[in-house]
C-alpha cells in the first residue's frame, strides 16, 4: 500500500492572530465596543479600520445640530423681536431682544446662545421613551426640560410621545440627543437630508401666475410643499410684482401645500409673483 500524499500547507489567506492588520482591526473593534459600554473606546478608529464609514441611523434627534441650515437668513447678532423667536432652523431664542452669534458654516457652525438661552423642542412623535444622552462640543451649558445636564450626561427616564425641550447657553456646536446612556460620535447627515428634516417645520418658497380672467372672479394656484408639514402651517406671503390684482391671500393651507389666491381689478390678464413661508414650528 502506498503512503498517503503529503499535505500541502494552506496559504495565509485569512487573517489570523499573528497578522498585524488583523490585530489592528480587532483592537479597534474592541475599543469601539468598550466605548459603547462606557469605556474609552475609539469609534473613529474602528470605522477607519473596517472601512464602514459614518453610518446614518437618525439616532440624533436634534435637527440642524451643527447649525448649518438657515432658511430664515437670520443674521448673527440680530436682536429678536419677541419671545421664542426662531433664528437658525429649529432653534429659537427664548428671551425677546436677545440674539445668537455665529460665523459661517464650514461645514459646521459654533453658535453662542445668550443668557436667556437658545432651545429646540423635539417633537414627541420622535420620543420612544427611556433614558437619553445629550452631548455637544464647546464650553456652553445645557438643560433638558429645564433640568441642568452635563456634557455626555443622561436624562431621567422620559415618557414616550412627549415633547422634549433642549436648551443651551453659551458656545456650542455638534449638538446631539440620542436614546441610551452613552454619547456616540456626532451623526453627520447629508445637508439635503438635514434640510428636509427642517422643512417638516418651516419652509420657504416662491410662486407666480399669469392667467386670463373672463369673469372678474379671483384666481388661485395650488403650491405643493417640498416636505409634508408636522401640522397645518401658518402662512405668510409677499408680492414683489403684480398686474391687474387688488388683493392677495395665501389660504387653503394643508400639511402638504397651499393655495395662493389673487383678486383681479377687472376682467382680463392677471399676473403676480412673490414669495411665501409656511411654519408649523412647535
Amino acid at each position: 500500500m502506498s503512503a498517503p500524499p503529503a499535505r500541502t500547507a494552506l496559504a495565509d489567506t485569512y487573517p489570523n492572530p499573528s497578522n498585524a492588520v488583523f490585530r489592528t482591526g480587532i483592537g479597534a473593534l474592541w475599543d469601539y465596543v468598550t466605548g459603547l459600554l462606557g469605556g474609552t473606546g475609539n469609534a473613529a478608529e474602528a470605522r477607519n479600520a473596517f472601512g464602514i464609514g459614518s453610518v446614518i441611523s437618525f439616532r440624533n434627534l436634534l435637527i440642524n445640530g451643527n447649525f448649518a441650515i438657515n432658511q430664515r437668513s437670520y443674521v448673527s447678532g440680530a436682536a429678536t423681536g419677541g419671545a421664542n423667536q426662531y433664528t437658525l432652523d429649529r432653534w429659537r431664542i427664548v428671551t425677546s431682544g436677545q440674539n445668537a452669534t455665529f460665523g459661517a458654516a464650514a461645514p459646521d457652525r459654533t453658535v453662542t446662545f445668550p443668557a436667556g438661552g437658545g432651545e429646540q423642542v423635539i417633537e414627541g412623535a420622535a420620543i420612544v421613551g427611556g433614558v437619553y444622552t445629550l452631548s455637544w462640543t464647546g464650553a456652553g451649558t445645557a438643560k433638558v426640560n429645564g433640568v441642568a445636564i452635563a456634557n455626555g450626561g443622561n436624562t431621567a427616564a422620559l415618557p414616550a410621545n412627549t415633547n422634549v425641550t433642549i436648551q443651551f447657553i453659551g458656545a456650542v456646536s455638534l449638538t446631539q440627543f440620542e436614546l441610551g446612556t452613552v454619547a456616540t460620535p456626532f451623526e453627520r447627515r447629508h445637508p439635503e437630508i438635514e434640510l428636509a428634516l427642517c422643512q417638516r417645520y418651516y419652509e420657504t418658497g416662491g410662486g407666480e401666475l399669469q392667467a386670463y380672467n373672463s369673469t372678474g372672479n379671483g384666481t388661485g394656484v395650488r403650491v405643493p410643499f417640498k416636505v409634508t408639514k408636522r401640522a397645518t402651517p401658518t402662512l405668510t406671503y409677499t408680492v414683489s410684482a403684480s398686474t391687474n390684482c387688488s388683493a392677495f391671500d395665501a389660504r387653503s393651507a394643508t400639511p402638504d401645500g397651499l393655495t395662493w389666491f389673487a383678486t383681479p381689478i377687472a376682467t382680463g390678464t392677471i399676473a403676480w409673483i412673490g414669495g411665501w413661508t409656511a411654519s408649523s414650528e412647535l
